[in-house]
């Protein structure tokens, strides 16, 4: 056993070095470890609660707003967020709809923006909106709208489809001389093909608007975390 008496004061250290040493490590991995030790109190320290800068950011703003004066205009914030939120989908998709254009303006073309629901979290936090704003149930009720827009596009689609299926039997069945009976059908063909384009086209965006609020409801839950001090964000 390696031994030896050390300077006062530090025999913990010293047996607890001891037990990394008895190991059988080496002394750069026992430095290494002393090192990770020493960042990890450091972080400990720092991120405690006292040092929470996005709480302080919050009570900050909270105390001013809440504290006191005439800010009634902002009790019924969460009321507006829905509206907000929608506005918030349509801005991102044109957004990103122009990042595939020649022409674009750079502010204009973006792939990404999570800022909207870092400050809408904010702004709930600090006037203690956040179970205001879920008893709406804005996002539950958007998709179920959703899906039900995608219920009337299903049927739409199978009934078009349906019945080109039946013009294309009752055409193989048609005499081959009836021309003129032939450039009617191909006409309704063509309407409901161009339908049926545009099914295809409205079912597109329709899922990408279902996609761009999936995002903003897992950011926004996200971001709620930084500054809401409830103990539930399910």
């Amino acid at each position: 056993e390696e031994g030896g008496e050390g300077g006062g004061g530090g025999e913990g250290d010293k047996a607890e070095q001891d037990k990394v040493e008895g190991a059988g490590l080496s002394d750069t991995t026992v430095n290494a470890a002393k090192n990770l030790d020493q960042c990890i109190d450091v972080v400990k320290t720092n991120l405690k609660d006292s040092t929470d800068y996005f709480h302080v950011l919050v009570q900050v703003f909270k105390e001013v707003l809440l504290g006191g004066g005439d800010h009634k205009q902002l009790d019924n914030f969460f009321m507006i967020v829905p509206s907000l939120c929608l506005s918030w989908v349509e801005a991102s998709l044109q957004a990103k709809d122009m990042m595939f254009k020649k022409n674009r303006n750079i502010r204009d073309a973006y792939y990404s923006d999570d800022g909207f629901a870092m400050g809408v979290a904010y702004i709930l936090s600090i006037l203690n909106q956040h179970e205001h704003f879920d008893a709406l149930h804005f996002f539950e009720s958007l998709s179920a709208k959703y899906s039900a827009d995608e219920a009337v596009l299903r049927r739409q689609k199978e009934a078009i489809e349906a019945k080109l299926k039946k013009k294309e039997a009752a055409s193989k069945k048609r005499s081959f001389f009836s021309r003129s009976k032939k450039k009617d059908d191909d006409d309704d063909s063509d309407e409901d093909g161009d339908e049926a384009s545009a099914l295809q086209l409205t079912a597109r965006r329709l899922g990408a608007h279902r996609r761009e609020s999936e995002m903003l409801f897992f950011s926004l839950k996200g971001a709620s975390i930084f500054f809401s001090e409830r103990k539930n964000l399910a």
